[in-house]
This record gives structure tokens, sequence and C-alpha cells, in this order.
């Protein structure tokens, strides 16, 4: 029952952060800029976001920092919108930084959790 529920929170978040990210935040750094993965840890303090990127190098650590910077709006904006005890703290990883067999691996998580990409 545990797991169902870390799973619909971490959808919640998914499809809230995509929308926020997608069409709240103008930053032209951000565009093409896709949610893949969120990961809630078990207290629901925190939460991994895994974000794909199309940009190489230098370009995704931008994109990488300018999430960081704009980690507080997000989490207002999250508080306002989700019905949780406590709002997360937001971290923001690179899907980029995976490796081959760290990416299959990934995917097949995803299959386990029953939560394919679409």
């Amino acid at each position: 029952m545990e797991g169902r529920r870390y799973e619909r929170v971490s959808e919640a978040i998914r499809l809230e952060l995509t929308e926020m990210i997608s069409y709240e935040l103008e930053d032209p750094r951000l565009e093409g800029i896709e949610v893949t993965d969120v990961q809630v840890a078990p207290d629901m303090k925190k939460v991994a976001v895994t974000v794909h990127i199309p940009a190489q190098g230098d370009a995704a650590e931008r994109v990488i920092d300018v999430l960081k910077s704009a980690k507080g709006y997000l989490r207002k904006e999250l508080a306002a919108r989700i019905d949780l005890f406590h709002t997360p703290e937001i971290y923001f990883n690179s899907a980029l930084n995976l490796g081959p067999k760290e990416r299959v691996q990934h995917i097949l998580k995803r299959i386990e959790r029953g939560r394919p990409r679409q």
C-alpha cells in the first residue's frame, strides 16, 4: 500500500513539474526539457527529479543551473498545487549523466514499477 502512495505522489509531482517547466518558466534555455523521472524519498522530504536535456556539454550544465535557481519558485507552486503534509526539497539531475548500463537499469526499474517512458 505504501509503495502505491509513493508512485501516486511521484507521478503527480512529475506531471506538475512538467507543466511548470514547459509553460510557466519563460527561460529560452529550457526549451525541449522533459521531466523523465521523479523519485520520492521514503520520508517524502526529498525528491530527485531526472530531466532529459537535448543540449550537450556546458549547455546541459547551464540548464541544470537554471532549474536549480528556479527551485524555490517550483517548490512554492508545487505546495499550492499538491496537497502534501511537507513540500519536498527538489534536487535536479540530468539524464545525460547516465551511461548506457545505468540507462538500461533505469528503464528496467521503470518497467518493473509499471511506468514505462512515454
